[in-house]
Formats: C-alpha cells, sequence, structure tokens
C-alpha cells in the first residue's frame, strides 16, 4: 500500500484510541507509527543499502520491529502510565497488516528464516511518487486524512478547523464510492486501474476493507472531532 493509506489508517487507528482514552494526542502517535516503517526502511533500504538490499521492507516490516515496540510500549504504560508507544505500536501492526507481510515470510519473520533477500528496482523514489500521484485512492485518503488532522488540532489551528470538518465530511461518501470500486475491481479480477497503480486483486480488496473502516471510523468519533 500506499503512504496516503497508510497514514489515512493510523489516523483513524489514533482517533478511536484518543475518543476512548480522551487524549487527542494518541491520533499523532497512531499517524506516525502508521507510516514509520517506511520512513525507516525507505531511505535505509533504496539509498544507503542500494547496492546489496535494494528493499524497502526490511527492519521496519518485520515482527521483531513490532515486538520492540511493544514491549517498550508496556514498559512505558506500566511505569508512566502513557499509551504513546502503545499508539504508535497499533500504527506500526496496521502498515504491517496493510502490506501483507505475511507474503514475505522471510522478512516478516526476521531473522528466524535467514538474511533478507535483495531486490532490484531502476529509479525507485522517482516510479514510487508517479505511482502514488497517479492513483485515485491516494488523493482520497490524502484529502480524508488532512480532514482529520486539521479538525483534531483544534485549539492549535483553529483557523482550518471548519476546513477539516468539510473535509471529513466530503469524505465519507468518496470512501463509500472507493470501497464500492475496489470491491468491483476484486470481484472483476481488474489486473490494475485508476484507484490504484500496479494493484493486484489483494490490494483492491485492502482498499475497500480501509475505505469501510474509515467511514465507520470518521462517523462513530464525528462528535470527538467536533468537540472543543
Amino acid at each position: 500500500m500506499f503512504i496516503a493509506c497508510h497514514l489515512f489508517l493510523g489516523l483513524i487507528l489514533g482517533l478511536v484510541i484518543a475518543e476512548r482514552l480522551g487524549d487527542r494526542r494518541f491520533i499523532g502517535f497512531a499517524a506516525l507509527g502508521a507510516v514509520l516503517p517506511d520512513l525507516l526502511d525507505k531511505p535505509l533500504g533504496h539509498l544507503l543499502l542500494a547496492g546489496s538490499l535494494n528493499s524497502g521492507r526490511i527492519v521496519g516490516h518485520g515482527l521483531l520491529f513490532l515486538g520492540l515496540l511493544l514491549l517498550a510500549g508496556i514498559v512505558l504504560e506500566r511505569r508512566r502510565g502513557s499509551f504513546a508507544l502503545l499508539a504508535v505500536a497499533a500504527g506500526a501492526l496496521s502498515h504491517q497488516v496493510l502490506d501483507a507481510m505475511w507474503a514475505m515470510p522471510v522478512t516478516w519473520y526476521f531473522p528466524l528464516l535467514g538474511p533478507y533477500k535483495p531486490y532490484e528496482f531502476t529509479d525507485y523514489f522517482g516510479n514510487a511518487i508517479l505511482a502514488e500521484v497517479s492513483s485515485l485512492s491516494e488523493w482520497i485518503f490524502l484529502a480524508a486524512s488532512a480532514g482529520i488532522a486539521l479538525a483534531a488540532c483544534r485549539g492549535f489551528c483553529s483557523d482550518f478547523t471548519g476546513v477539516g470538518h468539510i473535509l471529513t465530511r466530503m469524505a465519507i461518501p468518496l470512501l463509500g464510492v472507493l470501497a464500492v470500486a475496489s470491491l468491483y475491481a476484486w470481484a472483476a479480477g481488474i489486473p490494475e486501474s485508476i484507484l490504484m497503480a500496479g494493484a493486484g486483486p489483494e490490494d483492491y480488496l485492502l482498499l475497500a476493507v480501509v475505505g469501510v473502516v474509515g467511514i465507520i471510523g470518521v462517523i462513530r468519533c464525528r462528535n470527538f472531532l467536533d468537540s472543543g
């Protein structure tokens, strides 16, 4: 999955956690966790290790990384009463699920199954940016993410809170259309479309799931976003 999809699901998770615990900061922590694996692995694998691994799914995409985050989060919660790192871990878990890391067992279970497998990419970042901007789903997720972020920052950027509420309301039907279109593409076996560059059947199904989860999360937490 692409970065805006990861970010959006992280924001939805953070929104649910924040509503339950009454602290808006957890929205940001979960969102950070949702993009953290790529923030770590893309520069590391495609820049620093381009001559050997050239893979953007290494350390941050493994269960070892997730386990260490969870362990640190549990320690922090017990000693300081802070749920922050656990929210980050929840976001990181969502990233690994969306990337279907079980399909890359060598990476997911590293180091149990041996060293990472090297890959070959030409102009990875250029092609990745092109794929991002040509995917309609990314623009929908980006608009929805901006809406949640702006609405949640009430008190910090109050001038844009109204814009955030408008974007979150607009996001609900857009996410609904995305979910239906993705389910159709999955059922019809469409190999690739404007919904997501390079998508396969599993990607379409995950897009639909994220869309539905997003709708439920926004509707459920609308009062929390609207509150002061």
